[in-house]
This record gives C-alpha cells, structure tokens and sequence, in this order.
C-alpha cells in the first residue's frame, strides 16, 4: 500500500516517529508505520536519498510504503459495534498506547486513529517467518494504531521548535486535552500575561464542538493559569505529556462510541479522567479499565 502526499513537516514526523516504531520489539502487533519512502521533486521525478541542503529544498513530495503482510482497509475506520471483540479491542489501543509512552511516544488520535487486520487474509505464503506468521494469527483483528504524523517523541520538542509538532491545525482536533490546546494556542498567540479575558477566549475556543466537557470544570482546571506568562506556562504544561494519549483516546471514544462506554460500565472512568486536572490524571488508567472490563466481568459471570 501506498500514499502519495504533498512534503510537510507533519508527514516528515511522521516517518521519523514510524522509524522509532519499528525499532520497537513486536512493533507490528500494535502499530502501522510506514515501511520506507520516496521522495519527489516539483516533477515527480525520484530523488536520491541523501541529506544534502541541495537535494531537500528540491523535495515536493513523498511516496509512503506500508509494508503489510495482511489485508488491511487504511481508509475506514473500525465500526467497533460490527465487532463482538470491544472489550479485547479497547484494551489493546490502550496498551498500545503504553507501548508507544515506554518509548517517549505521545499518540494524537486523528480523524481514523485505527485499522483493523481481515478476518480472512492473515497467513503470507511468501513470509518465511514462521514466529511473525503465528503472531499475527493469535492477535488477529485487533484495532491498530496509525496516522503518527500529529503525534510527539518528546526528546526531539524543545522550546525552539514548538511551532513545528504543535501546529495551528491541532486546535482543530476535538481529541486532544487542554494542556496541548494551550500549548498551541501560547505557542502562536504569545501571551504576556495570562488574564481572566484571555481564559474564557481560549475557553470558548476550546469547547467549541466538545460537547461533552463541562466547561466550569475545565476553568476551574487551569484558573491557577491566571497572572502567569506564556514562556512559564508552556513548559510546566509540558510536564503531563505522558497522559495526552490516554486522555485523547479516551476522548475519542467519548465523542464516537458513548453508547458502547454506558454498556460495559467505561462511562464513568472515562468521563473522570477527561475532566481531571492535569495533576490528577490517574496513572492507572490501563490497570483500572482491565479491572472493569475482565476481572469484574468475571465475577459477574461467577453470580
């Protein structure tokens, strides 16, 4: 499979992001990254792959490669109420999520965050390997996660750069949390003291079309924002990094699949931690969502 796509900086995160993927031990049964490339010019004509200042200014556009031993439909996202798999299926986006937070990997849901592997195109004749045959098979039709190019590894964000990985069009995701909102938002509208006008602005943006926040929690969230500058306020939100994946996953749930959530009892847990403060995220979500999903599943069964 491939994409073709204009040069950006967000398809360029997105190969170095799939590059540290794919050094991850069983990568694959978690995350889709691009194979390899190719790069264009302005004629579509290959260029040689080189680092050169020459050669990069020349570049126009890519060819992405996914290298995919199995069927997968890239452009339709899983109808996880098709599937009789939810609980297994949620479960294993969030640990996937966890794999990629091991490894300093934020992962920014977009508008179709997972693919699902067919039921009926899983064994690769011409693929030697027997061990990755067999674990394809046992982890067949669990959701995968793709689409890095929104997403972080944080070690390479600094203060610098942070126009570059927080681009204006992240305010436009109804999935990411407040802390990345604000970070983009100070990042391109430089404040040099935040007010209480500037709160209920950014506020009003913010909650345009995320309807299930409640807004005086999310004020009350990051009042204590007030009075402080943009240079100060943006390097203390960037110490929560590491929950902006379970909180937008959980988000997008939220906003598609809320029905699925009042069903197996997620509602609630989800609802919490989206409207938490950036200090009291719980840092146990993946163990508390297993507990409600299959050990109280269990002893419910036992009654």
């Amino acid at each position: 499979m491939t994409l073709f796509l204009e040069n950006s900086f967000s398809v360029n995160n997105y190969i170095s992001i799939s590059t540290r993927i794919k050094q991850i031990p069983l990568y694959f049964i978690y995350f889709i990254p691009i194979d390899r490339f190719k790069n264009l010019d302005e004629r579509y004509k290959i260029l040689p792959d080189t680092k050169s200042n020459t050669v990069t200014r020349e570049i126009k556009h890519k060819i992405l490669y996914f290298d995919l031993n199995k069927h997968i439909d890239f452009y339709e996202n899983v109808d996880f109420r098709k599937s009789s798999y939810f609980e297994k299926s949620l479960y294993h986006i969030f640990y996937s999520c966890s794999v990629l937070r091991d490894n300093h990997i934020s992962f920014t849901p977009t508008q179709f965050p997972f693919v699902l592997i067919s039921d009926n195109i899983h064994n690769n004749k011409h693929n030697n390997n027997n061990d990755h045959n067999i674990m394809c098979n046992k982890f067949d039709s669990l959701p995968l996660l793709n689409n890095f190019s929104h997403s972080f590894y944080f070690p390479s964000i600094h203060l610098h750069n942070l126009k570059l990985y927080f681009s204006q069009s992240l305010l436009q995701n109804p999935y990411i949390p407040i802390d990345i909102f604000l970070i983009t938002y100070l990042t391109h509208y430089p404040i040099e003291c935040l007010c209480n006008d500037n709160i209920e602005h950014i506020l009003d943006l913010f909650l345009n079309d995320r309807e299930k926040l409640d807004k005086n929690t999310i004020k009350q969230n990051i009042n204590y924002l007030c009075n402080y500058k943009s240079k100060q306020i943006i390097p203390y939100l960037l110490q929560f990094k590491n929950t902006w994946s379970d909180y937008s996953i959980c988000s997008f749930f939220m906003v598609n699949y809320p029905d699925l959530l009042n069903n197996f009892s997620l509602q609630k847990l989800f609802h919490s931690y989206i409207h938490a403060s950036f200090k009291e995220r719980s840092s146990i979500l993946l163990e508390e969502l297993h507990d409600i999903l299959f050990a109280n599943k269990q002893k419910r069964s036992s009654h």
